[in-house]
């Protein structure tokens, strides 16, 4: 893959977690956590021009985690 393929895809990717968070915090995050964090960690590291993004898409994939819990346990919510 060229250096602007590889950005694409971890752009994708780096979305694609994003998605993954807001899901979090509204349903099951034991469920959604692992891919989101998986699409997060590989993004960040095949992306080139984006690490920036990349980071902050981790930070806000485990903060979401963590409130999304939050809210499933104070909801008596299922958790995965």
């Amino acid at each position: 893959m060229n250096g602007s393929g590889r950005d694409l895809a971890a752009r994708v990717l780096l979305v694609l977690a994003l998605i993954g968070s807001v899901v979090m915090l509204f349903d099951r995050p034991f469920g959604v956590a692992p891919p989101a964090f998986v699409a997060a960690l590989v993004g960040a590291a095949i992306s080139g021009k984006n690490r920036r993004l990349g980071l902050a898409t981790t930070m806000i994939v485990t903060v979401c985690f963590v409130i999304g819990a939050s809210i499933a346990v104070w909801n008596s919510r299922a958790l995965y």
